[in-house]
């Protein structure tokens, strides 16, 4: 009996230990948690020993001067950028910022009482800002260090052509620098910093690639003589004809690319002649390429054998040609102290003939006799030889084929002389 008693002592001990215990854990639960804040910061503001209310008015001072004075910073490669707060609209929410704090603090003396005191709490501030704004002044920081890509080209000199490689443009990631900057939003120190060799915010773009095949080899030129003193108008008129590229099964017009309302005067419209016989003189001899529109000289002229000119003469007159070699052909020309010349080259190998020329139907010059009076009756002069009238016949040989292109009538040029007056007829009575 004495051994039970003691059993019901020790039990009725214990239950009034957890019905105590459990009483004081309900106190606690409902006592609010004493107003002291501990080991707590928002951005840089300690609010160690504050009151949530003191806390607030601190908070909210804080941040209301430096949206008003303070910046962010952005440093590329050393040389920093700054932009204030209040350039992008940046507000602190103050009662989110710290509903937020609240929710790390204990909220009653249970919850105090277990809580950790040696834990720092470090919370950032809940704010906003115009997101179009910052993105405006970074595009205005930022702009000078992007650079578009640039297109492979091609150019010949003396003769020889080279290909310029593209070179790969840069763009900026105008969100990564965002979000970047929204985690050093409101802390007094931090500065975003941009390396332009490494960084993420500098996005290479490949080069671009304008063609479907490179241009690596010349298939032919063609080239005429021209007056020194027009070698750098050549040279300026001939811009327009650098790098065209003539598709195959496209068409092309010397009139397209070159206008021909600059040639002023019979020295430049010559000049124009000669470069358009240049042009033709590059095509005529490749396979495929057949010329829709071509006026031949009407007499021979001194650049260029007969049948090998083009002349621009006349309302609507033009050089125009089609490429149906099998391959797109590229245009270049090149310019020396007294040769003008035109190259094509090819994207793969075409066929290329060689030309030739035949004269046949001679037709004699006609005679101006001209009375001069300071000769005697019966002595004469010549003032010009003339020239026969004749027509050519142009040829095309490829792969042992000989092809009859066309054929050009050149009229005769007149011989014209001088002789005396001679003396009147005696007239009869």
């Amino acid at each position: 009996m004495k051994q039970i008693k003691n059993y019901i002592w020790f039990i009725l001990i214990i239950a009034q230990i957890i019905s105590g215990t459990g009483a004081g854990f309900l106190l606690l639960s409902v006592s609010q948690a004493g107003p002291e804040i501990l080991n707590t910061s928002i951005g840089v503001i300690s609010l160690d020993g504050l009151t949530p209310a003191e806390a607030e008015a601190m908070v909210a001072a804080y941040f209301d001067d430096l949206i008003n004075n303070g910046r962010l910073v952005v440093e590329i490669d050393g040389n920093p950028f700054t932009v204030p707060y209040s350039d992008i609209d940046a507000k602190v929410d103050i009662g989110n910022t710290l509903e937020a704090l609240e929710k790390e603090l204990p909220g009653n003396e249970l919850e105090k009482f277990f809580y950790d005191t040696s834990k720092t709490v470090s919370l950032a501030p809940v704010f906003t800002y115009n997101s179009a704004k910052l993105q405006k002044i970074l595009k205005e920081i930022f702009s000078h260090y992007e650079k578009e890509p640039s297109e492979e080209s091609y150019e010949i000199k003396d003769g020889t052509l080279n290909v310029i490689p593209g070179m790969p443009g840069v763009s900026v990631n105008y969100d990564y620098l965002e979000n970047e900057l929204k985690k050093i939003f409101f802390s007094s120190n931090d500065t975003l910093r941009i390396y332009s060799d490494s960084s993420e915010a500098f996005v290479e773009i490949p080069a671009r690639t304008r063609y479907d095949e490179p241009f690596d080899r010349i298939v032919s030129d063609g080239g005429v003589n021209i007056d020194p003193g027009l070698a750098a108008v050549a040279e300026d008129r001939s811009q327009g004809l650098q790098g065209v590229v003539i598709g195959n099964g496209q068409e092309f017009s010397l009139k397209s690319v070159l206008d021909y309302s600059l040639f002023k005067g019979d020295v430049e419209k010559d000049l124009l002649n000669r470069m358009a016989t240049a042009l033709y003189k590059a095509a005529l001899p490749i396979a495929g390429v057949s010329f829709t529109s071509r006026l031949p000289a009407k007499m021979p002229v001194p650049y260029s054998e007969p049948g090998f000119e083009a002349v621009i003469d006349g309302e609507g007159a033009d050089l125009a040609l089609k490429n149906d070699s099998g391959k797109a052909l590229m245009l270049l020309a090149e310019t020396g102290t007294d040769v003008f010349r035109i190259y094509i080259a090819s994207a793969g190998d075409i066929k290329k003939g060689t030309l030739s020329a035949e004269k046949r139907d001679e037709v004699q010059p006609s005679v101006i006799t001209i009375i001069n009076k300071s000769l005697s009756p019966d002595e004469t002069k010549v003032v010009s030889e003339g020239v026969p009238g004749f027509t050519v016949y142009v040829y095309r040989t490829i792969d042992g084929t000989v092809e009859e292109l066309y054929h050009d009538k050149y009229h005769p040029i007149s011989r014209t002389v001088e002789t005396g007056e001679k003396p009147s007829s005696p007239s009869s009575k």
